[in-house]
């Protein structure tokens, strides 16, 4: 079937949204105060979703992609939408859906955190293999709704030094793609470009340095392929705006702390600091940059924060912290909100990559007693739906108990 629309929204997706008959129907590639002609491809009880077929009248924020594999590769998915669009639309779908789950008079909403659109990305990964249906070797990216590759020979969302470095490894690696797939991670450290795969036929450059990153006057080591934050400019907002929303916390605890991308600049400005992580290799890699920056107010401890055996764990069970920093993955800190009023910290700062996790686990910690204070989007993903949000939360003060007033009658 198809329809003539009005868009009045943008899905969290990245899809226009707007009503037929009642119904709310979800078009991919249309925006908002666009009209478009569009194909319902699929029907459900409660909307629709449409394709987009002919664009009637265009927005204002409608611009043309940079990239020339734009509608091909997956990597991104709004690059036809202005980037000032983009952070509109990020912010007020984030804000809409934190504030309905859990609502708050004290809450406010602070501007996003934003850098360079384009250009930014320091850390890829990509896929090396010979494509099963035209027989291509090709490293790329996987294509939209897809897992055949997009040949990449540069991309306009990575940093000049992972795009110069892709060019000088591609003609060596081209001619040893083969039906099966290998992997490689490139990421683009302050001391240069490295590569990893857990492929070891692959004629990698060897990694001479220790990797690291600059951060609040800090060294941040980490290992070749190892997770960082892929937007170093927002990356620096984002610590910072952490920094400040915990101005005066002496003891903090950093949960999810990874290789202390938070922990150490918080070592900084708090009397104690504990970081606590998963993976032993980034505990590991955690307590070599405290070293390295000569931090001894420190510690970390290594912790299934996904079970439930970590509340007899040494820093958790009967510890008192000022304030508690998270920055999990996607699956979010669930088993960690379930108990962290246990902890009575005054301030909770929950930083986060998936919106729906932070908001199911923010009121879990409302349940507690804790209120929201701030919150803002952080656009460390441009031209892509993926959004990241940061809120602050914080013990309300228990209310006061009126007297009773009693009458006396003679």
């Amino acid at each position: 079937m198809k329809i003539e629309i009005e868009i009045t929204g943008l899905t969290h997706d990245g899809r226009g949204v707007g009503v037929f008959e009642g119904k709310k129907v979800f078009v991919s590639g249309a925006l908002p105060e666009e009209r478009v002609r569009a194909r319902v491809v699929c029907r459900e009880a409660k909307f629709d979703e449409a394709e987009l077929i002919e664009i009637l009248q265009p927005s204002s924020q409608r611009v043309t992609p940079q990239c020339s594999h734009y509608g091909e590769c997956g990597g991104c998915q709004l690059q036809h939408l202005s980037v000032e669009g983009q952070r509109y639309w990020k912010q007020h779908n984030f804000i809409q859906a934190l504030l309905a789950a859990a609502p708050s008079k004290k809450c406010e909403v602070v501007e996003p955190l934003f850098a360079e659109s384009y250009s930014y990305r320091r850390r890829a990964k990509w896929v090396l293999a010979r494509d099963a249906e035209d027989k291509q070797q090709k490293l790329g990216f996987r294509r939209l709704h897809s897992q055949r590759l997009v040949a990449i020979d540069s991309c306009p969302v990575l940093n000049a030094p992972m795009n110069e470095a892709l060019a000088e490894i591609r003609p060596e690696l081209l001619p040893l793609a083969s039906r099966k797939e290998r992997a490689l991670v490139e990421t683009a450290a302050d001391n240069g470009v490295v590569w990893h795969s857990e492929a070891e036929d692959l004629p990698l450059p060897e990694v001479s340095d220790r990797p690291f990153y600059a951060l609040e006057g800090l060294k941040i080591g980490f290992q070749p392929g190892g997770f960082i934050q892929v937007n170093a400019a927002v990356n620096q907002q984002m610590v910072r705006q952490a920094l400040d929303w915990l101005t005066g916390s002496q003891k903090v605890l950093d949960l999810f702390c990874g290789v202390g991308n938070f922990t150490l600049p918080l070592a900084k400005q708090a009397k104690t600091v504990v970081g606590v992580e998963g993976l032993k290799p980034l505990v590991e890699q955690a307590v070599s940059n405290a070293e390295m920056n000569g931090l001894s107010n420190v510690q970390f401890a290594q912790a299934d924060l996904f079970g439930e055996d970590f509340v007899q764990s040494p820093w958790f069970k009967k510890q008192r912290y000022d304030a508690v920093l998270l920055d999990p993955g996607r699956p979010g800190a669930k088993q960690v909100c379930e108990v962290l009023g246990q902890l009575q910290p005054q301030k909770v700062v929950y930083v986060s990559c998936h919106v729906a996790t932070l908001i199911r686990d923010v009121k879990l910690l409302a349940a507690q007693g804790y209120e929201l204070v701030k919150a803002g989007m952080v656009d460390m993903f441009p031209q892509t739906y993926h959004t990241e949000a940061m809120v602050l939360l914080e013990k309300r003060k228990p209310k006061k108990q009126r007297p009773n007033k009693r009458i006396f009658r003679m």
